[in-house]
């Protein structure tokens, strides 16, 4: 019984990874018949950048570059973060800097396996305001490339029913 339940506590990692490549196929393959999916990357700062790290109550994390221009120097709120068994899940509030103050919400969930192997996450947007109406993403977080920061890719689209002007576009 033992050894039944250490075999499948060692694969829920790999079963995560494929669930999350599994539903960013299926929503990326969903979104380009509703609107031009356009690919995503970028960099978010979780511990030096911010005062409260997630999952604090009111932490966030900072993105510091980003393929897409209104999300430069946004900010993520985790707004009900929860770690169980080294699983990090959150409703989350992206806020852009831009002058109409856009929004972004959605859902993330990080996987931190204690040791070995890094960590790994997937955040997935579905709505959004100002510049950011009609939003929708659906962003891989890699492993930390320093403390706290981590890697971003992914897609994104604006559903063409919310107006989905891209003057917010990347360079």
């Amino acid at each position: 019984m033992y050894i039944q339940v250490r075999a499948l506590r060692s694969l829920r990692i790999p079963l995560g990874v494929a669930t999350a490549v599994v539903l960013l196929a299926a929503m990326s393959a969903t979104s380009a018949l509703a609107a031009e999916t356009k690919s995503f990357t970028g960099q978010k700062n979780c511990s030096t950048a911010v005062k409260i790290s997630p999952p604090n109550l009111g932490g966030y994390c900072l993105i510091t570059k980003s393929s897409l221009k209104i999300l430069r120097g946004a900010s993520v709120f985790y707004t009900d973060a929860h770690v169980v068994n080294y699983v990090l899940k959150s409703p989350v509030t992206l806020r852009a800097i831009d002058e109409r103050g856009s929004t972004a919400t959605g859902q993330c969930t990080y996987y931190q396996p204690k040791g070995y192997p890094p960590g790994h996450g997937l955040c997935v947007y579905t709505n959004g305001t100002g510049k950011l109406a009609g939003f929708h993403a659906t962003i891989m977080v890699g492993s930390p490339t320093s403390p706290g920061v981590f890697s971003l890719r992914g897609t994104y689209w604006f559903d063409r029913d919310h107006g989905g002007d891209d003057d917010n576009g990347g360079d």
